[in-house]
């Protein structure tokens, strides 16, 4: 990091998703000079349409786990400092399995959550059906994990406040193609500013880019000495991809929980809607409309078997949403070997890790001392050395990743 003198004060953030606007936000905070650059609307990617699920439900190991929570504590922080929020909603999330293997699981996660202090609870029909009216649990469910603090954000609102929090301190935002970066200006093996597709140059002593997942592209236009590895998205058949649909309207009593059955995920969402997720649902950039509309009916109708108050829903919409997935499950969050000036923040939890992210990426940032608890998230990780240039045989001749 940064001495003392040398601390950067102009920052360039690139993407405008929750992850960008929060450390848009807390940098001109911070009283630094902040410009959020957005190649399209803000939270119009997969902020947008993201489960947008507040948990550390599954997170392993137990330090990101950790990470996980802390990052439910300061969404709650940051609510709370805000006299009460509407985009954040900690409802508690309910979930079951269907069979015996999965029931066992279930079981078997929630003893360890407890374990580790996360609120967590098996609980019977009857109390389930009280904590959500709208369950149609199956008969064969003798009980349900119960994680009361879950919840999630409605992240339009959300990016909007953060937004405007930011510029409030002098931020100032770019979109479209006066927001689309097309390249670096390089000084000393520094980066010093990035020019976007409107012709116009910004100058920063720090990049910082949460462009999801186009920071592996980003990253090498700036000559990282690293690869960036996410899970594949673009190709036929690519997993990061899930389709999320909006269904409605939802008649009371209608679901007011995250509910996770073993065939769909499901939350409320404004305008009296619900959103959903599924499992199994095979789609990518490539699949036919015609597959896509079948998919989002399926999801309706294996939501309808689940809670009350779908009977006339029909789809509002859906949407192909890629994840943005680092390839070894865990953030990347750090500095840049090889592109002197460039930090990255790319993870499949931004909705959980945005607010404590931007916490520490500042902090640092400003500070200029390292955050302990981001250093196992360091992009250098996947730097090559001696021995894996070895494995990997000669050029060209090996596989990427890590």
């Amino acid at each position: 990091m940064a001495g003392d003198d040398a601390r950067p004060r102009r920052y360039a953030v690139i993407g405008a998703g929750v992850l960008g606007a929060c450390v848009a936000a807390r940098l001109a905070e911070a009283g630094a000079g902040v410009t959020l650059l957005e190649q399209a609307e803000p939270a119009s990617a997969a902020t947008r349409w993201s489960f947008a699920w507040l948990n550390s439900n599954d997170k392993a190991p137990r330090a990101y786990h950790e990470l996980n929570h802390a990052g439910m504590r300061a969404w709650a922080a940051l609510a709370a400092g805000s006299g009460g929020a509407a985009w954040y909603r900690p409802a508690g999330n309910i979930e079951w399995a269907e069979d015996e293997a999965g029931r066992a699981l279930l079981s078997a996660r929630v003893r360890r959550l407890a374990g580790w202090r996360y609120p967590a609870a098996l609980v019977g029909p009857a109390e389930a059906a009280g904590l959500e009216p709208s369950l149609r649990l199956p008969r064969s469910v003798a009980e349900a994990g119960w994680f009361p603090g879950e919840g999630y954000l409605l992240t339009r609102p959300l990016v909007s406040v953060m937004l405007a929090r930011a510029a409030r301190h002098g931020a100032t935002v770019l979109t479209g193609e006066r927001g689309r970066v097309t390249g670096w200006d390089t000084a000393g093996g520094a980066v010093r500013a990035v020019r976007t597709a409107a012709g116009q140059t910004v100058a920063a002593d720090m990049v910082v880019c949460c462009a999801g997942r186009w920071v592996p592209e980003l990253a090498a236009l700036a000559g990282a000495g690293c690869p960036v590895p996410l899970v594949p998205w673009a190709a036929p058949g690519a997993p990061a991809p899930g389709l999320v649909v909006r269904a409605g309207p939802v008649a009371p009593p209608g679901p007011a929980r995250v509910v996770h059955a073993p065939q769909v995920y499901l939350r409320p969402h404004t305008g009296g809607l619900v959103q959903l997720e599924a499992p199994d649902a095979a789609v990518d950039l490539h699949t036919p409309e015609a597959e896509l509309r079948r998919w989002a009916g399926e999801l309706l109708r294996r939501a309808r078997r689940v809670v009350h108050g779908l009977q006339d829903a029909r789809v509002a919409g859906y949407r192909v949403c890629v994840r943005p997935m680092p390839a070894d499950g865990r953030s990347i969050a750090g500095p840049v070997p090889g592109a002197d000036g460039l930090y990255l923040a790319v993870t499949h939890s931004g909705v959980t890790l945005a607010a404590y992210l931007a916490r520490l990426i500042t902090a640092e940032l400003v500070s200029g001392t390292a955050a302990a608890e981001l250093a196992p998230y360091r992009p250098g990780r996947f730097a090559a050395t001696p021995a894996r240039r070895a494995a990997d045989g000669p050029a060209g001749g090996g596989g990427a990743g890590p």
